[in-house]
């Protein structure tokens, strides 16, 4: 699949109970790339959502995985 987009999301209801980044292909299909688990020790609903909301990917352009 060519990633030609992603978004980082909260838990998904009945798909999956981690926030993950989601990637997009050409096919318009969307795949979860990487899940975030929160770490028991961050305790403050508010500090994990910023950080989830912060985290950026920086991939090489046409990038495919297979």
């Amino acid at each position: 699949m060519k990633i030609t987009h992603y978004h980082v999301s909260d838990p998904v209801s009945g798909v999956c109970k981690q926030s993950a980044v989601w990637v997009r292909g050409e096919d318009h299909v969307h795949s979860p790339l990487i899940y975030l688990q929160r770490p028991k020790w961050i305790t403050d609903d508010a500090a994990w959502n910023r950080i989830v909301s912060s985290v950026q990917l920086r991939l090489p352009r046409n990038m495919e995985v297979k």
